[in-house]
């Protein structure tokens, strides 16, 4: 389920965006927010792909593209949601946002604290 937080943590995660933006890299199966005037609305690629800049789209990885994003650290994410869990130090409404923290927590050290992404200290 792609929430309203879900897009909110995309957009700033910065890291994972210049995996696409970086690179114009946008395929037409690729899920995106972009606002078209009435707000952020979620899209894949192909429905939009005339409308759009890539610097204008907010990518939304797929869990799927989120888990190969951290390749053979995929055993790593299964501790992250063990300790997330037990701590319940973070509040996620969705599958998605739980995995994209494990994803900046192991690739980039760094966490969401309901507002944006803060340095693992």
């Amino acid at each position: 389920m792609i929430t309203d937080n879900y897009i909110k943590m995309c957009e700033q995660a910065e890291e994972i965006q210049k995996l696409k933006k970086g690179k114009n890299q946008f395929s037409n199966k690729d899920f995106v927010a972009y606002n078209f005037g009435q707000g952020l609305k979620v899209y894949i690629c192909s429905e939009i792909s005339r409308y759009w800049t890539f610097q204008d789209l907010i990518w939304l990885p797929t869990l799927e593209q989120l888990f190969d994003m951290v390749g053979k650290y995929k055993a790593q994410i299964s501790r992250v949601f063990l300790s997330i869990m037990i701590m319940k130090k973070y509040k996620f409404n969705s599958i998605q946002e739980l995995v994209i923290n494990a994803v900046m927590e192991i690739k980039y050290k760094k966490y969401w604290t309901g507002e944006k992404w803060e340095a693992i200290t």
